[in-house]
């Protein structure tokens, strides 16, 4: 119970530090980054930071952990691709709450692959699914492009999260495993930059500081914690817990941008946040029996 306890707090942790990528995102958009070059960027500034805090330690992995490491790269560096992508299209606000259906596409994964799913799980996705729905408020340019990107981000993402799941990595430190995800997914996300033109290191100082903040938040600590959490509570739990980032945007946009909270989108919040506490509070025993 102390672990899962643990995990639910590195969950929330990450997810508020998550929460900050659009807002970081679009200030480097303003120095002339685009998607591929803000996601390149987080990876290889955060893989970087990994490197200096882990070491030696880094390298003492088995040969199937680092194809185990590849294998996982592949949808985490998709991920803020297309995300980053559909901020060019819709608002951050919007596209991360579309982005994050993958609470409810995780469960449909573990239910398809036979895992039980109770009927208290059930619940909170449908309390913080109403949630998501009432924080979704498209603006008048609003793209169906756009739309179907944020929501392909979170079916990419789900994958990510049920590979990681089921992966043989638990025996390993979160350090190790988000240096190798980084690393590889900054390889991969700088190649298809390279074949699609769009590879440039033409930034202001401010926009170089912008990208290692990235690196810094989003990267080598929020990873690191969702990675430790997800490990620890599991990979419905996990997305369950992760619905926190849309309400960073939020409040971040209402305290740093002058965002008015709309009473629709603090309903939305209310269900989240209460959707988390039918999943944290310890069931009554004879609903545990029945269960």
């Amino acid at each position: 119970m102390v672990q899962k306890s643990k995990g639910i707090f590195y969950i929330i942790l990450s997810s508020v530090l998550f929460g900050m990528m659009p807002l970081l995102a679009r200030i480097a958009y303003s120095y002339n980054s685009n998607a591929y070059m803000v996601a390149f960027l987080r990876f290889a500034f955060g893989s970087l930071f990994l490197l200096l805090w882990g070491r030696k330690k880094l390298f003492v992995i088995k040969r199937n952990e680092l194809y185990t490491f590849m294998k996982l790269s592949v949808p985490y560096a998709l991920t803020p691709i297309f995300l980053y992508l559909s901020y060019n299209y819709i608002d951050g606000g919007t596209a991360t709450t579309l982005h994050f259906t993958y609470p409810i596409i995780v469960m449909l994964m573990m239910f398809l692959i036979k895992k039980t799913i109770t009927i208290r799980q059930l619940i909170c996705a449908s309390l913080a699914g109403g949630g998501l729905v009432l924080l979704y408020s498209p603006s008048s340019h609003s793209s169906l492009l756009g739309n179907g990107i944020a929501i392909f981000s979170g079916f990419i993402y789900a994958i990510y999260i049920v590979m990681l799941g089921r992966s043989q990595l638990k025996h390993l430190s979160s350090l190790v495993t988000a240096f190798w995800v980084s690393l590889f997914s900054a390889i991969e996300i700088g190649g298809i930059a390279i074949m699609q033109g769009q590879f440039t290191l033409s930034f202001s100082l401010e926009g170089w500081l912008v990208q290692i903040l990235m690196g810094l938040l989003a990267t080598t600590l929020a990873l690191m914690l969702f990675q430790k959490g997800l490990l620890l509570c599991g990979e419905i739990k996990a997305s369950m817990f992760s619905t926190f980032e849309p309400i960073t945007g939020l409040l971040i946009g209402a305290f740093f941008q002058g965002e008015i909270l709309s009473l629709v989108e603090m309903c939305g919040i209310l269900l989240i946040l209460l959707s988390v506490i039918v999943l944290v509070l310890p069931m009554p025993q004879y609903i545990r029996k029945s269960a």
